[in-house]
């Protein structure tokens, strides 16, 4: 009796002292949409931290469910760091993917492995375009297994000493490990004249050898337009890409967006081609108004903020950004955005539509968002929509 109550106190003292190393942390955001239709996204994150490991749980919610689950495990193991990383599809329900991720650094060299395992019905939501929720892609545009068999494995084993990294990648669809590819990069090498670049050698099982490329070279010319080189060399091509590019001009208030206007197959610079600017006035603290003016849309809309984007289709091409803020509760601030947009399908002052964005501090750790949209000329629908962000 003596003894098993010895134990028992043992493990009440072993198990107090586990879970008082325990941390728990987390987050709640959520985006509720009334305009121009209903919808619901939310994503719940619990995170513990358990013995210096960070284990996370992310569930997100739609208007018809559980949507997506996610765990994660993050920390390190003596001199190794290690993420681990599972994913599902709850509604199915069925099992997506999962990677383990550890990596080792010592002396400047530094070794890694990745082993990733997937379901073959997911390849366009880990090797492609298309994100696989909260991460991905693992490897854009690159499939080493079709969707039969139903199951793939990858295992990735790397090597840095700078300048250079050897990554090789074995692959098993089911039928054993195999080769796949073997790449080897420098990353900075000094060429002379102050310019450096970048080399990269592909082996692959299917072809052997692969290609070599140089990158990153850039040759300045003038009035900030410089060349950017790059050189392919497989088996039977060799391909030489010359691509201008224009520094643009910008100051504290005042940015020009632009690209040389450049004849590949003569190898003829015939000027720049001015997309459009930007002019910033900056009031106080963040107070600010901000013009943008596109004559290319397309080219502005790549190097702006998604959120002031200009629609192609309503022939928008002028914003109007202004933004305000003030003290919020808890030693916070609200911030507001309001955007105008003008366009030639627009209506009154050829205005197609006016956005805001609000974000309002109630407590030190739950913020209140609200965003709409009022369309003008019957391009745009009205949009309302409002949410929160809760830390805990």
């Amino acid at each position: 009796m003596k003894r098993a109550l010895a134990i028992l106190v043992a493990l009440c003292t072993f198990g107090a002292l586990g879970f008082s190393q325990i941390a728990i942390k987390g987050s709640w955001t959520a985006t509720v949409c009334l305009l121009p239709t209903t919808s619901l996204t939310s994503t719940l994150s619990l995170t513990y931290t358990v013995a210096g490991f960070d284990v996370t749980g992310a569930l997100r919610f739609t208007a018809t469910g559980l949507d997506r689950v996610s765990f994660t495990t993050r920390g390190a193991f003596g001199p190794f760091s290690i993420t681990n990383r599972m994913w599902f599809a709850p509604l199915v329900p069925e099992y997506m993917g999962m990677d383990l991720v550890t990596s080792f650094d010592f002396g400047g060299l530094a070794l890694g492995l990745t082993v990733r395992h997937w379901d073959t019905d997911y390849n366009d939501c880990f090797f492609k375009t298309t994100l696989c929720w909260p991460w991905g892609p693992w490897w854009p545009d690159v499939t080493p297994c079709p969707q039969t068999p139903a199951f793939g494995m990858m295992y990735i084993f790397s090597a840095t000493v700078a300048p250079i990294t050897v990554k090789a990648t074995f692959a098993d669809c089911c039928e054993g490990i195999e080769f796949y590819q073997a790449l080897i990069t420098l990353k900075g090498v000094d060429l002379c004249c102050g310019i450096k670049y970048d080399a990269e050698l592909s082996f692959l099982k299917e072809k052997g050898f692969d290609y070599i490329k140089i990158t990153g070279i850039n040759i300045p010319l003038c009035c900030g337009v410089s060349l950017d080189v790059s050189v392919t060399y497989g088996v039977d091509y060799k391909k030489v890409e010359l691509t201008p590019k224009f520094a643009g001009i910008a100051d504290a208030c005042f940015t020009v967006w632009g690209n040389p206007v450049y004849d590949k197959d003569k190898k003829v610079w015939s000027g720049i081609e001015i997309y459009g600017f930007r002019i910033r006035c900056t009031i106080a603290d963040c107070n600010y108004i901000e013009f943008v003016n596109a004559f290319n849309v397309t080219e502005v809309n790549k190097v702006i903020p998604s959120a002031d984007a200009f629609s192609t289709t309503c022939g928008e091409f002028e914003l109007v950004k202004i933004g305000f803020c003030g003290p919020g509760c808890c030693g916070g601030k609200y911030d507001v955005t309001l955007r105008f947009y003008f366009g030639t399908g627009g209506g009154f002052f050829d205005l197609t539509r006016m956005t805001w964005t609000i974000n309002v501090p109630i407590m030190t750790n739950f913020t209140l968002t609200f965003s709409g949209r009022v369309g003008v000329g019957g391009c745009f629908t009205q949009q309302f929509c409002f949410g929160w962000t809760f830390t805990f």
